[in-house]
């Protein structure tokens, strides 16, 4: 018995000293390390876009409203009808305009009476100084003959001023009810031509893409105030996209960039566009915090025309507008393109802090971790560093800081610190931001098996 359990313990000390070695030589209790992804560093083409949302309007739209108040009494066009320049779209009823016309046109009528009369009194007072002329002369004669006293030949001479000034007042008159005649002529033509203004005419060729109004609707006139809108002329074969870039990317973008469109109307499908117009002046919009109050967001509106030529086959299925205005859109304007440089994964680019492998921010509480959270995703910080961990052949990783450039939505450009064909490690995210260390040990797999579960 006693020999049977010698033999038992020398077996267990031989089972025991083999599992050392075996642990030594690595083939039992091996540290497999971290299980990640990796993908290679590789020359690539790069477009760098700005993405940003908005809607679509056609590029050129005019408002229409009336010049005169009243009521409309004529209505010739719906919304969608097309239009040429100078039709006659409405017609507006204003009693006052008729009346202040009529008005205008009598007093034309009595000025010209009133001038008619001066001019036919001339040629008698005329008359009358010639006779007060000679009975002047005559009195004045007598006079000198001492057959008549002063007194007589005053009146003969107040005679003769009398007449002079009767006649110069009716050339007055005439010279006063020529200009009154010009006067009542303007009023009239300024009464026909507000007249006029009760026909509503198409400023240009288009399509109605807004009826506000209705036959036997009262609107405002634009000589009161800023006049009632009762429709929009637009070119629908013109059509653009308005988008609200930030303040952050409206640098990067330029006239004539390349923009490729998404219309909700239409899914999965791109239109192509070009860039018109970048405002200059900014829209602010206040956007809700978790704090105690709100904060702005500083966007400037960038046009974006449309190429026919990307949406012609849904024209030609009989739509005549494939585009209405209002329709959302979402844009991605291509402000750069780099061919042939050394990119890499963008997940594979992290933060680190100078000279560490301590996590920015980890050691800072919620607020502050938030804040520099947002520093990261607007630029580093002066106390970080982007790296990113290159594999080694022991399977461990290296830290190399980068300087990296312009990115697209998969890969970003290394300026510096990578060559073609480096393995750099790019999932999962919670490991590459924020686990791994140089030197850390990690076991490669294929992507998606990065979350199975042991066997």
């Amino acid at each position: 018995m006693k020999k049977k359990i010698w033999w038992i313990l020398i077996a267990l000390v031989i089972l025991i000293v083999a599992l050392f070695g075996l642990k030594a030589a690595g083939v039992l209790g091996k540290d497999e390390g971290l299980k990640v992804a990796v993908e290679k560093v590789s020359s690539r083409t790069i477009i760098e876009s700005v993405n940003a949302s908005g809607k679509v309007y056609p590029e050129t739209e005019v408002k229409v409203s009336p010049d005169v108040s009243g009521e409309i009494v004529e209505l010739n066009y719906a919304e969608g009808d097309s239009v040429r320049k100078g039709a006659v779209l409405a017609r507006i009823y204003a009693d006052i305009l008729s009346t202040q016309r009529n008005q205008a046109a009598a007093s034309v009528e009595v000025e010209r009476a009133n001038v008619e009369n001066s001019r036919a009194q001339m040629p008698g007072l005329k008359s009358a100084i010639e006779l007060a002329q000679k009975s002047y002369d005559r009195q004045k004669q007598l006079l000198a003959e001492k057959v008549i006293s002063s007194s007589e030949f005053e009146k003969a001479d107040n005679d003769l001023r009398r007449a002079q000034a009767e006649y110069n007042a009716a050339i007055q008159n005439v010279k006063r009810g020529e200009a009154s005649i010009n006067s009542a002529k303007a009023i009239l033509v300024k009464a026909d031509k507000d007249l006029g203004r009760t026909a509503i005419i198409a400023p240009r060729d288009g399509v109605i893409s807004l009826m506000s109004v209705k036959k036997g609707e009262r609107v405002v006139g634009a000589n009161m105030m800023a006049g009632t809108e009762m429709m929009r002329i637009a070119d629908m074969g013109v059509i653009e996209v308005q988008v609200d870039v930030s303040e952050n990317d409206i640098p990067k973008v330029k006239l004539g960039d390349s923009a490729l469109v998404e219309v909700d109307a239409y899914n999965n499908r791109k239109f192509k566009g070009i860039v018109t117009k970048i405002a200059s002046s900014n829209t602010t919009a206040a956007t809700a915090t978790t704090g105690t109050g709100t904060s702005d967001v500083t966007n400037y509106k960038v046009h974006i025309r449309l190429l026919a030529d990307s949406y012609k086959d849904i024209a030609s299925k009989g739509n005549r507008f494939p585009f209405r205005p209002g329709m959302n859109a979402s844009a991605d304007i291509q402000t750069t393109t780099k061919v042939g440089v050394i990119a890499a994964a963008i997940n594979a680019v992290t933060t680190r802090k100078k000279g560490s492998d301590e996590v920015a921010g980890e050691k800072k509480d919620d607020k502050q971790e938030e804040g520099l959270q947002e520093n990261t995703k607007a630029g580093l910080t002066s106390d970080m560093d982007e790296v990113v961990y290159v594999l080694q052949k022991d399977n461990s990783v290296k830290k190399v800081k980068v300087r990296t450039g312009i990115q697209d939505m998969n890969h970003i450009e290394i300026l510096e610190g990578l060559k073609a064909g480096d393995s750099v490690v790019t999932a999962p995210y919670n490991v590459v931001s924020k686990i791994l260390k140089d030197g850390t040990k990690v076991k490669v797999v294929p992507a998606d098996k990065l979350f199975e579960a042991k066997k």
